[in-house]
């Protein structure tokens, strides 16, 4: 037969006190704090940049949308990732070419906007 389950006081108030917690946490939340995704129409005017990195012995594709006069306003991707880096080199340069709203590639991101000070 078995034994009546018991738990110790304490643990059982940290597990009320933890879902309550995690109550709280998952409350919805105000319009203003998702109102950066309703903001996008900077996104017209950004300049794409392909970036490919080598991870995990995998190359992976990441476009990064920067907006031309104000560089440091930026979203960074994944897009897919590749075991041979021509493959990858050769389909970053496709993707952002598809991906760009001009895709000569006239945007460019000038690297004196960054207003960087070494002192």
């Amino acid at each position: 037969m078995h034994s009546k389950f018991t738990i110790q006081d304490e643990a059982y108030a940290a597990m009320l006190e933890y879902l309550d917690k995690l109550f709280t946490t998952e409350q919805s939340g105000i319009m203003e704090d998702a109102f950066f995704i309703n903001e996008d129409f900077w996104l017209q005017d950004t300049a794409v940049v392909e970036n490919v990195e080598c991870r995990n012995g995998e190359w992976n594709i990441y476009l990064v949308f920067a907006h031309h006069l104000m560089p440091l306003k930026f979203i960074k991707r994944k897009i897919v990732n590749y075991c041979c880096p021509k493959k990858a080199a050769l389909a970053s340069h496709y993707m952002r070419r598809q991906a760009a709203k001009d895709q000569r590639g006239t945007l460019q991101i000038n690297p004196t906007l960054f207003a960087t000070n070494f002192n």
